[in-house]
Parts: C-alpha cells; sequence; structure tokens
C-alpha cells in the first residue's frame, strides 16, 4: 500500500482508558478464518480461565469471540485485560478489537477516518487529539481494507454515480461546513443541511463538478441558512407516521439483548413486542427495558424539555461532524447509500437521541436535560448505527411526509 493521506477528524480526542465496555457491550465480535485458527494455535486451556470449546462461534461461515455467561468476552480477565493481549501482545488480537472504535474509509488517494461514539471515552471527547495520532494509521488500514482500496468509486450524491472522488468530497465539505456553524444549535443546523441537500436533489445538481460546483453549494448554504434564520416556533407537528416511526426507532436503539436474552430467545421476543406494543400506542407508560432506562410516562418524555445545555450542543455537533468527515452516513460505510439519502438517515438519529436523553432524564425525576443524559443517548444510538439498513425505503417516506424536518425541528429541546 502506498503511503496514503491520512485525514483525521477536527476537534476530536480519543485514548482508550480500559472501561472494557467493548468488551462487554458487543455481542458479535466478528473474526476472520484465519484469525480463528490463529487464537486456537495460541492453545488457550480451563486453565487459562478460557473454554477452548466455547471461545470461538462459528456458524454460517461466520465466526466470533464467544462471551461469558455474564456477557463479557470469553477473553476478558476480571482484572479488565485482554488475555490475549496480555499473553501475546497487541497484534495477536483480532482485527475488530484492534481497530474499535477507530473506522477507516477509503476515499480515491485519503483515508478518512472517524470514531464509534459508542466508546465512552469517544463520546466524553477523553484522551490524545485524533490528529496527533494519523501514523498509526496505515498499519490497520493494510489489515482491514483490501489492496485495490484506491479504485473503490465514490457513491452517487442522489441517484446517479458518475462523479469523481474530488468533486464528490465538495459536498461533504459543504455539510460539515453547515454544521460547524457557530452560534446555532444542531436542530437548526440539521434543517439547514436537509434544507440545501433538497435542493442539489430537486435541481439535479447532483453531477456539478470543479470550481462552479463550489460557487453553486455555498450560495445554497448561504440561501438555507437565510430563508431557515430561526427555528419553527412551534417546532412542525411531524405526522402520525412519523411520530409512530421515530418512537419505534427509539425502542430499537434503547433496546438490550444480552447473551442471556439469545439464550431464552422466545421470552425476549415477547418482551420486546410487548414493548412495541406500548411505544406503538403511545400511552400510559414505557417499559423499562435497561439501566437508566425505567418505567416512566410517554407524556412526560415528550413535553418540551428547555435548552440543550452549551456542552451537549457541543458533544452532538462533534458527533455530527465526525460521521460526515468520514463518510460514515453513506458509500461503502453504510450499506452503499447515496450521500443525499444517507445523510437524511443520519439527520434521523438527533431526534432519536433527544427522546432517549429525555428518558433518561426523566428516569432520573428531572424535567430538564444534563449533559450526562445526551453523552448516554449517543452512546446508545451509535451501538446500533450503520449495523442495519433499518431505513431506507421508511426513510424515503418519511421525507415524502417532510417528516425529517419536522421531528429534527419538534425535537430542539
Amino acid at each position: 500500500m502506498k503511503s496514503p493521506i491520512i485525514e483525521m477528524p477536527t476537534g476530536q480526542n480519543w485514548s482508550c482508558h480500559g472501561c472494557t465496555d467493548c468488551c462487554r457491550g458487543h455481542l458479535l465480535v466478528a473474526v476472520s478464518a484465519e484469525e480463528k485458527a490463529r487464537i486456537e494455535r495460541q492453545g488457550w486451556t480451563s486453565a487459562d480461565g478460557v473454554d477452548p470449546a466455547k471461545m470461538i462461534v462459528s456458524g454460517l461461515n461466520q465466526h466470533r469471540l464467544g462471551h461469558q455467561p455474564d456477557g463479557a468476552c470469553v477473553f476478558l480477565e476480571a482484572s479488565g485485560r485482554c488475555r490475549i493481549h496480555a499473553k501475546f501482545g497487541e497484534a495477536a488480537k483480532p482485527l475488530a478489537c484492534r481497530l474499535y472504535p477507530l473506522v477507516i474509509y477509503p476515499a480515491g488517494k485519503k483515508l478518512l477516518v472517524g470514531l464509534r461514539f459508542s466508546c465512552p471515552s469517544a463520546g466524553a471527547n477523553r484522551g490524545k487529539p485524533l490528529a496527533a495520532q494519523a501514523a498509526d494509521i496505515p498499519p490497520l488500514a493494510r489489515l482491514a481494507l483490501p489492496e485495490d482500496w484506491e479504485k473503490i468509486p465514490p457513491p452517487p450524491v442522489a441517484a446517479e454515480p458518475g462523479l469523481d472522488w474530488p468533486d464528490f468530497l465538495r459536498y461533504s465539505r459543504w455539510l460539515d461546513f453547515t454544521l460547524a456553524a457557530a452560534d446555532a444549535p444542531m436542530s437548526l443546523k440539521l434543517l439547514w443541511a436537509l434544507h440545501w441537500l433538497s435542493a442539489v436533489e430537486r435541481g439535479c445538481l447532483d453531477q456539478i463538478a470543479g470550481e462552479d460546483a463550489d460557487e453553486i453549494l455555498g450560495a445554497l448554504v448561504t440561501s438555507a441558512a437565510q430563508k431557515l434564520p430561526d427555528l419553527p416556533a412551534d417546532g412542525g407537528k411531524p405526522s402520525r407516521f412519523g411520530r409512530l416511526f421515530l418512537r419505534l426507532l427509539v425502542l430499537e436503539h434503547a433496546q438490550t439483548a444480552t447473551v442471556a436474552d439469545r439464550d431464552v430467545r422466545s421470552a425476549y421476543r415477547w418482551k420486546m413486542l410487548a414493548a412495541a406494543c406500548r411505544f406503538i400506542s403511545s400511552s400510559g407508560r414505557t417499559p423499562a427495558l435497561r439501566e437508566g432506562l425505567k418505567s416512566v410516562k410517554f407524556a412526560d418524555i415528550e413535553k418540551p424539555f428547555g435548552t440543550l445545555p452549551p456542552a451537549a450542543e457541543a458533544l452532538l455537533t462533534r458527533y455530527f461532524r465526525v460521521k460526515v468527515q468520514s463518510l460514515q452516513f453513506c458509500g461503502v460505510a453504510f450499506h452503499g447509500r447515496p450521500l443525499i439519502e444517507g445523510f437524511r438517515n443520519l439527520a434521523l438519529l438527533y431526534p432519536v437521541i433527544i427522546w432517549l436523553a429525555r428518558w433518561l432524564a426523566v428516569s432520573d425525576g428531572r424535567d430538564r436535560l444534563v449533559d450526562a443524559d445526551v453523552v448516554k443517548a449517543v452512546t446508545l444510538v451509535d451501538y446500533q448505527f450503520s449495523y442495519a439498513p433499518y431505513l431506507s425505503w421508511r426513510t424515503r417516506l418519511l421525507h415524502q411526509r417532510n417528516d425529517i424536518v419536522r421531528l429534527c425541528g419538534r425535537h430542539a429541546c
């Protein structure tokens, strides 16, 4: 692999702080056939605290790390250390463990680096600046990407492919410029971005290239901010479909499926079916689904909560900007989706985050959000993000009803 151009997210810090959340919260840590064979050659026995028969789970030509009864990775020591790392060094661990929470995506001659905010240290912005860690990326990229990664084409902006990478990246840069605007809440910045992206789609401007493209896109960005100087007074009222879809999306991100749940799959399915019935009706009380999300009144969650704390706004800005800068919302990172459709999927996460943060606050007996509510909500949402193309046609229906815009405006706190 040639020495690539590495682009790291701006304003983002991260270092591992040994919380072991990734060793406990992720159920499906995939390992390749080669990694499986390497782990088996390491000679683990029950004397090491590892059951050789359960350390790798295989099925349908896929392999994953096994789990202890409490849901932790089979290789996690009681002290919080990884047995493989402690005995054989970091290079002996599966790539998924070495890479997390970093993600690396190709963009022509560049490698774009992002983060999974399901890692608590990423959400809290704790550690060394990512910009100072660029030298760590090429060795991981050689393992994670195909040799011909430079030949991977960009996704479409709207529907039809055709742009090269430099022209495609103009659109993502203008998206990042929109989300970086100072003195505006994230909900309003999302509305600006959705507005000018829709103008690109309506005007068939998804194939513009060269310096003229920057002039046109810059004018659209400026126009969006002028036409929407403030959030709608009433936040807009989403359709019944939009409100229903949001609640079900919240439920999808709030659920927890532990190893024990999988052992009693039918009971877990009945539990989630009952929870879905409550979320569909949205009357009465929510179910208690996991730690911090207690049974509370739907009405207490869905009422206005006032403005977000400044630190929470800063977190949301970092979160959405990192997703955009690293293209985690489209193309190879998101089921091959075009940029515009992918961004609509991404924008939908905002009302989900706010709904979950309110649920956490009400569960704690509060009617105002604090920074910790939003940090936890972002962490919960990012555990699920990009693992399944669950939006697709439903996102298109929401867009046709203008519900994505209304949901973002309605949950501006």
